[in-house]
């Protein structure tokens, strides 16, 4: 999935590097982004007799700014794959809409996980106990223990823990309200 690269480079118009962003942001938490191939199959399954397609070939240019100005159709089956308007990628303040909409949505989605992963661990009696025993202890002894953990856990062959907004996977397609949903 190493196909894509910045868009948002110098010299890209902003259909390209909205398309950047949608390709980077909106994917399942479990994977990459969409190749061009995966995105144009899609949209042609999805499509109706009269509805248009679009080619891998067309993304990639339209994603590589080598295309910058696609049909309204084009727009229209990319923005339904990815369940943003078509005006996501010709209007500004369209755009800035749909982006912190999408923003929420991931940020909704990082706390449900946050919040499934911690009654995951807490359902251990033993977690629970110990989790119990850290209430009031000190930012400075929280961090101690913090790294006795993670020494434990690296012991122990377990993955690392990191919590940190940022670390979190993106997920997606996700719909914009007023907008049509990717099936």
């Amino acid at each position: 999935m190493g196909e894509y690269n910045s868009a948002g480079e110098q010299g890209q118009g902003p259909i390209a590097h909205r398309l950047d962003h949608l390709i980077r942001t909106l994917h399942p938490r479990d994977r990459g982004p969409y190749t061009y191939q995966e995105i144009a199959d899609s949209i042609r399954e999805q499509a109706g007799p009269d509805d248009p397609t679009v080619s891998h070939g067309t993304i990639h240019s339209l994603h590589k700014g080598k295309v910058t100005n696609p049909s309204v159709d084009t727009l229209r089956a990319l923005g339904k794959f990815f369940g943003v308007g078509a005006k996501y990628f010709l209007d500004d303040e369209v755009a800035a809409r749909t982006d912190a909409r999408i923003r929420e949505l991931r940020e909704g989605a990082d706390r449900a996980e946050a919040g499934r992963e911690l009654a995951d661990a807490l359902e251990d009696k033993q977690v629970k106990a110990v989790a119990f025993r850290l209430k009031g202890l000190s930012a400075a002894a929280l961090r101690g223990i913090t790294s006795i953990v993670d020494g434990a856990r690296q012991a122990e062959g377990l993955p690392r823990v990191d919590r940190t907004p940022a670390a979190a996977p993106a997920t997606g397609p996700a719909a914009v309200p007023d907008q049509p949903s990717r099936p």
